[in-house]
Order: C-alpha cells, then structure tokens, then sequence
C-alpha cells in the first residue's frame, strides 16, 4: 500500500457511455456508469483560482489528484464526480506521468442547482 493512500477519498466517476441508433434508426443514448476511485482532494490556491475563466471564480472549486483519468467538460461525454454526495464537473485535466507517481491533477467544480 502506498504512504500515499492515507490522503485519498473515496470518488465515484459517473460516466456515460456513448448512445448507438437502433434497428429503427432512432437515437438511444448511453448509460452512465459508476466507477469508484480513491482521490486526494484539496483547495486551490489564490493564482489557480485567478487562472479559471471569470465566471467560475466564484464557485466551489477544489484540485484533485488521482491515478485514474477522467474526461472535462471540454470532451464529448464529460465525466462528472460524486463526493460526499454532491455532484462535480470535471473543469481541467493534467496529465503528469513521469514514471515517478504518474497521476492528474483535475479541477473540479461544485455543480449549481440550474445545471
């Protein structure tokens, strides 16, 4: 077990699958699946913060760091994190893998009541 373990908490991905057109050529969306990871979950600090597009200055936003790729807004089907029960968006992905502790660090963003 890594020294490293004893800062992550538990995470669940929920990513939907990519949809397909039935025998009928209507469109049938995905489904979204769950996947549990574990992540270190930190806030950000003030320049990161300022580096964000205005409009999510204001919003609860944290880092996170964790070995298992997940896909931003940004992608076709973003990934969105549940974490003590609240819905996240996934803002930016980092990917850093020197072979050293290869991981991500992610921007996570608290999901409003509108979205």
């Amino acid at each position: 077990m890594s020294e490293y373990t004893c800062f992550r908490k538990p995470v669940t991905i929920k990513r939907k699958q990519g949809g397909a057109y039935d025998v009928n050529g209507f469109w049938v969306p995905g489904t979204t699946i769950d996947i549990n990871i574990k992540a270190s979950i930190q806030p950000m600090k003030p320049e990161e913060m300022q580096a964000l597009p205005e409009g999510r200055r204001t919003d609860e936003t944290f880092k996170m760091y964790t070995a298992t790729k997940v896909l931003p807004v940004t992608d076709q089907n973003p990934d969105y994190l549940v974490i003590e029960g609240f819905e996240y968006e996934v803002i930016s992905v980092a990917k850093y893998q020197s072979d050293v502790i290869n991981h991500y660090k992610v921007f996570i963003q608290k999901k409003s009541k509108s979205q």
